[in-house]
Formats: structure tokens, sequence, C-alpha cells
């Protein structure tokens, strides 16, 4: 989970994006929504919310703020083009995200949950809808609670991971009445490099049992995973690894961390190297058997891979 915890600071960067235009500052919630905001002398020794805006009038970034001035918890919103609200990020004081809230019926854990729940033929509607994922300390997510736009809950899967941070179990629950309707199992050997998966289905009957082994080095990144954009694409991106590490992707593979960095030159040369930065003069890098700092020039360059398998150049 060391990825998806990577994934969650990057949103937390993403924010930085978003150019703030003007700050109000707040009384309450309720003054918030009436949006009757404070003067700014008239905030100081008393409890407030401090929200940023876009140029585009919208909120945002909430800042909870004590009558010393500390910081309770923040809010970050992200807008879909349309300027309909897209999601909404809990972080506590300490600026780790605690809850993510997507809205739309096109959230792909949500279309998933109902696709296996509901039959085809069932006249229901998920206009609206909402997905809320419930983070722990670490950054894993446990539950992934949905509900209408009524706030009507009618699904929650929820994950176990083991001491590694390897998932080893998910829950399909239906709500209110939280009956398991389908359920997997992972075990995942180290030494063997095997994962396997069980699925059972809504009587707890097997569906399928698959064991996967580790693909080889040349075949893991087919292509460079999306680190950049905007807050709504790296929350995507976390959704979409939970996803690969239940082999939904098309490559049956358990993905490690790399111990170097890799740099390929454009004559097909790779080394193993320890990235530092770029810059004008081009990249600059130790090798892995030596403390030197080296440049090379970016015109030479092919590819800079961290030890994530993220692309790192070009961008």
């Amino acid at each position: 989970m060391r990825i998806l915890y990577l994934t969650l600071f990057l949103a937390g960067l993403a924010f930085s994006q978003e150019a703030t235009a003007f700050i109000k500052y707040f009384r309450s919630d309720r003054d918030f929504v009436a949006d009757n905001p404070l003067l700014a002398t008239e905030r100081n020794g008393m409890e407030h919310i401090v929200v940023a805006y876009n140029e585009k009038k919208q909120p945002i970034l909430k800042i909870w703020v004590t009558a010393t001035g500390d910081t309770v918890r923040k809010e970050m919103l992200s807008y879909d083009p349309a300027g309909k609200l897209a999601g909404r990020y809990l972080l506590n004081k300490d600026g780790e995200f605690v809850k993510i809230v997507k809205y739309g019926q096109s959230e792909p854990w949500s279309k998933e949950y109902r696709a296996y729940a509901y039959a085809k033929n069932e006249n229901l509607s998920f206009e609206g809808q909402q997905s809320i994922f419930t983070l722990a300390p670490g950054g894993e997510v446990r539950t992934i609670e949905f509900r209408t736009v009524d706030q009507t809950p009618y699904g929650q899967i929820t994950l176990a991971y083991d001491y590694l941070g390897y998932p080893k179990e998910e829950i399909w629950r239906s709500l209110p009445g939280g009956k398991i309707i389908r359920r997997f199992v992972y075990d995942f050997d180290i030494m063997t490099q095997v994962k396997q998966i069980w699925e059972f289905g809504r009587n707890n009957e097997l569906v399928s049992h698959v064991a996967l082994e580790m693909a080889p080095e040349d075949e893991l990144y087919k292509e460079p995973p999306p680190r950049t954009g905007n807050i709504l694409d790296e929350v995507d991106i976390i959704l979409e690894e939970i996803r690969a590490r239940r082999v939904v992707a098309p490559i049956p593979a358990v993905i490690p961390k790399m111990e170097w960095d890799r740099l390929v030159l454009k004559n097909g040369e790779e080394y193993q190297i320890q990235f530092i930065a770029i810059d004008e003069q081009g990249v600059r890098f130790q090798m892995s058997n030596s403390d030197e700092i080296l440049t090379i020039p970016l015109a030479r360059v092919r590819t800079v891979t961290n030890k994530w398998g993220e692309r790192v150049y070009p961008q």
C-alpha cells in the first residue's frame, strides 16, 4: 500500500495547481452556506472557518480553526468541467486523508458493485450517488460505502490487509441489511511470488480460484501510470490501483518496488541509477556503484523511470 499512500500525497500536492483567487472567513458552516462572511479582523480569538476560492468563485479549500489559531481539520473540493461538485477530500489536523467522497454514478467501484448486485432489467436510478472512501492512518482504503442522492446507503465494500500491506480479504455487502453478497480472499506468498485469489458468491459458494505468478520485469509496465493532473485524476488512480490488486488488470502481475531508478538512453543503453533532479544541464544522477553526481544532456535521454515504475522523464 506504499504506492497508495504516495498517490494520496500527490493528491494533496495537486491542490497547489488550483490557484486561490480570494479568501473568506466564516463563523460556522451555517454562515458559509448562507455566504455570511466575517471581516478579517473579526476572526481573531474565535473559532472560525477559512475558505479559499478559485477564480470561478468556487470554494476549493475549507480549514476549521480554533480560537487559538490551531487547525482542527481541512476539506478540499474538486469540480467537473461543468462546474458540478465532483469530490470532497477530508483531512485531519496533521494533513492526512481520512475520507474521500466521489460524486456521480460513473465512479468505477460503484459501477462494478451495481453491475454485480442488481439485474440489468431493474429500473433503478443512481444519478447523483456518492462513493465514500474511509481511510486508515496508514493510507489504506478500509471501507467504500455507496449512497443514493438522498443519502440512503445501498452497498458497502470492506477491505482487510496483512502485515505487509497486501489485501487479504474483500467483502461486498448490501445495505441497509448488511448481507454479504460477494467475497474475495487473497494469499500472497513472498517466497514463491505467487498470488492466489478465491471468489465466493451470494451463498458463500466458491465461484473461482486462480494462482498468479509475478510477471517478468520487462512486462511490468506497458505504459507509465498517469501521475500528474488534478485531484480528481489522482483519486481515480487510487481506485484503479485497488482494482489492480484484485487482478482486474489485463496483465496478471504483482508489481514490486525496484531497488534503483532506471535511465534509458536513446541508443538503447540502460543503467540503474539514483535519480536526483532534472535541470537546464540535463538529468543529474548517481550510478548504483558510485557516490559521484553525474549529469547527462536531455538530448541523449530517452526515459527516466523511478523505482515505483513511474515515468519521471519525459512527462
